[in-house]
């Protein structure tokens, strides 16, 4: 009898790609597989119908938006509720829970209604956690959970001096209570098992942000211009591409920039439409079209900037790993992952200080060496192929294996 696997966000899985990766794994390797995740209300919502026809499993969303309305009312009333109850009982552990995230209360509910056995419970994203933890004590099942970003670290736009507080203490209270946790980046382990004391070796793993070979194509490049691309789920402020666009529109004659993901009119209005002469935009495309359309460029842009928060300092994202995976070179900020991350894998890519001159400065380098980095490209292909989530989906299964034996 297949062993039952219940797989829950606080997202769709469009815009988790950690959690569907592990998803169509876990499809793959014959377990029974449900999904508990919520409506975006936006672009994504379409691609994840896409998605879901062609999985083995049993998806089940959550409305984020205000139709039905009594629900969404009751939700908005209840988190703003209990962050005044909050400033009462900050160690309260259900209060903390539903003072971080309307969708807590909302995946809580859900699941204390719909109760069905599971061998075991897989929570990504923080709101899942609280709910995660009291559904496995309530119906006797093992969980875990996944650390795709280290939480207490990210900006917060509200209530800014408590919530990372909160953060803090659901993860401090709550992740011993877990069979296994996961994370991003090594960093992301680092920073996370500060705050659990003496926490188990055998009870944590790395699980990097990459993407099956499979989805790749190994594709030459010999257009007259170089073709440089960023992606995004939206194209929006504060992404590095203030810094970047600049650099490159001193070299505007011999560069395209690609930009894809879903572009905020405003941005584009107050700041990218200056430079529309060398910008091609791209509508939000799947996982899998996306990494495959990776090939057709050669320089990956990976401008993650370190004054948004700690996190962007210590994570690893999903584009690092599609670019690299895609055989392009890599054009990366300095932030301290991504300076290891190169310097680990030698002869991917190259480091940019955080501002539009040094941007300059490595911008030339690649045009200078152009043809050396188109040469290498399938080098670089073939090298990823170690990142690839084939590997990384072998340190998974060994973990439910020893979880469920």
């Amino acid at each position: 009898m297949p062993k039952k696997l219940l797989f829950i966000s606080a997202t769709n899985l469009t815009v988790n790609p950690r959690i569907l990766k592990e998803l169509k794994y876990a499809v793959s390797q014959n377990y029974n597989v449900d999904f508990i995740g919520f409506n975006s209300g936006n672009w994504s919502d379409k691609i994840d119908e896409k998605i879901i026809k062609n999985i083995e499993a049993n998806f089940n969303y959550i409305s984020t938006t205000r139709k039905p309305f009594f629900k969404w009312f009751i939700g908005s009333v209840t988190e703003r509720l209990y962050k005044k109850l909050y400033l009462l009982r900050k160690k309260n552990l259900k209060i903390n829970a539903y003072a971080h995230s309307k969708r807590t209360l909302l995946l809580n509910n859900y699941l204390q209604k719909n109760y069905k056995k599971y061998d075991l419970i897989i929570a990504h994203t923080l709101p899942t956690l609280y709910p995660a933890y009291k559904f496995a004590n309530r119906t006797n099942t093992k969980f875990t959970f996944d650390i795709e970003d280290y939480h207490p670290g990210e900006i917060v736009p509200t209530d800014t001096e408590n919530e990372p507080a909160r953060r803090i203490f659901l993860m401090k209270n709550i992740l011993p209570e877990a069979s296994f946790i996961t994370y991003a980046s090594p960093l992301i382990g680092k920073y996370s098992l500060k705050l659990l004391n003496n926490y188990p070796e055998n009870k944590h793993n790395l699980i990097n942000n990459c993407f099956s070979q499979t989805e790749f194509k190994f594709a030459e490049n010999n257009s007259d211009k170089i073709k440089f691309v960023w992606f995004s789920q939206n194209i929006s402020p504060g992404r590095g591409l203030e810094l970047v666009i600049p650099a490159l529109e001193k070299f505007k004659n011999k560069i395209e920039l690609h930009l894809i993901g879903n572009l905020y009119a405003d941005f584009n209005d107050n700041f990218l439409s200056k430079y529309s002469d060398f910008i091609k935009f791209h509508k939000p495309l799947s996982q899998k079209e996306l990494n495959l359309k990776l090939a057709e460029f050669d320089i990956g842009l990976a401008v993650e900037i370190s004054a948004v928060d700690l996190n962007k300092k210590i994570a690893l994202s999903n584009k690092i790993f599609a670019y690299t995976q895609s055989g392009l070179y890599v054009l990366a900020t300095d932030t301290p992952a991504q300076i290891n991350f190169i310097q680990e894998h030698k002869n991917i890519g190259l480091i940019s200080e955080q501002n539009i001159e040094s941007f300059a400065n490595s911008i030339e380098k690649i045009i200078n060496n152009i043809s050396q980095i188109r040469k290498n490209k399938k080098s670089r292909f073939n090298y990823a192929q170690k990142l690839s989530w084939e590997k990384e989906s072998e340190k998974i299964l060994e973990i439910w294996n020893e979880i469920l034996k």
